[in-house]
């Protein structure tokens, strides 16, 4: 080794010392890749996270990114308009191969003006099919509820009623948000709202409440004990190569984690 470093400095001043200017050799430039990893709404916060992050150590890599429903999304993969998105659904007899990523809890959302603040799963099992209509009788205000779903094709809809209202439906008298920012807004717009979004999604615009006397966090969805929760996934029709296959294997490392945590919980449960 002290040979090498020899070496280098016998050459480096035998340049310096040269009448011919000196000219740095280039390095060569890494070909740029770019890979379309596309996302349900429910995800785009974490895809935003985990893109911008990577891009950081990984700069020969640049993203192609678009966010949509769950059924639009497995529609564009199945057509292979794109190789790979990211949900928080991913039903068992999907025809898709699904790679963990973290873990996404559901939150029910109120205004903040509301002074409900926890219900069973009962309870809002019977305000999301319309049996119950008055915020009264749950501990509230007289006054209506006014129920805000997602749209048919949410994978966040499609969770939420098979994990809590099974073969109940959403009433038909909800309001239906096409995104989950749009759930936020309307019921941040309305003292009368309820909604539910995940926990990616919560802000001081709304108030989470507690199900079953257990809070929507990050560490209660990653220790397990939130009981509405779910797997997020990087979907797609073939198993990943090179590339894509890294930028995976990044997301489930200790690095790719941490970054995860920042808005959803890890794949681990939390100690």
């Amino acid at each position: 080794m002290q040979q090498a470093k020899r070496a280098l400095a016998i050459v480096a001043f035998t340049l310096v010392s040269c009448s011919s200017p000196v000219i740095p050799a280039n390095t060569p430039a890494l070909p740029v890749t770019t890979l379309r990893l596309y996302t349900t709404t429910a995800a785009i916060p974490l895809l935003q996270d985990l893109t911008s992050s990577y891009a950081l150590t990984h700069p020969n890599i640049t993203f192609e990114t678009l966010a949509g429903n769950y059924q639009s999304m497995i529609e564009r993969v199945m057509r292979l308009e794109m190789p790979y998105f990211l949900t928080n659904h991913l039903p068992v007899d999907s025809p898709l191969l699904g790679y963990p990523v973290g873990q996404d809890g559901i939150a029910i959302i109120v205004h903040p003006d509301n002074p409900v603040r926890a219900l069973s799963s009962e309870q809002v099992r019977q305000i999301f099919d319309g049996t119950l209509t008055n915020w009264r009788e749950v501990g509230g205000a007289e006054m209506a509820i006014e129920v805000v779903s997602r749209e048919n094709g949410s994978g966040t809809r499609a969770e939420f009623e098979n994990q809590l209202l099974g073969e109940r439906r959403v009433t038909l008298n909800a309001r239906v948000a096409p995104t989950s920012a749009a759930v936020v807004a309307t019921v941040a717009a309305l003292p009368t709202a309820i909604g539910y979004v995940s926990i990616s999604y919560v802000d001081e615009r709304v108030q989470a409440l507690a199900l079953d006397n257990i809070a929507p966090t990050q560490e209660n969805v990653g220790n397990n004990t939130y009981p509405l929760r779910s797997i997020i996934y990087i979907v797609g029709v073939q198993e990943p190569v090179t590339d894509f296959r890294a930028f995976i294997a990044w997301i489930q490392s200790p690095q790719g984690q941490a970054v995860v945590t920042r808005r959803y919980a890890p794949l681990l449960p939390t100690p």
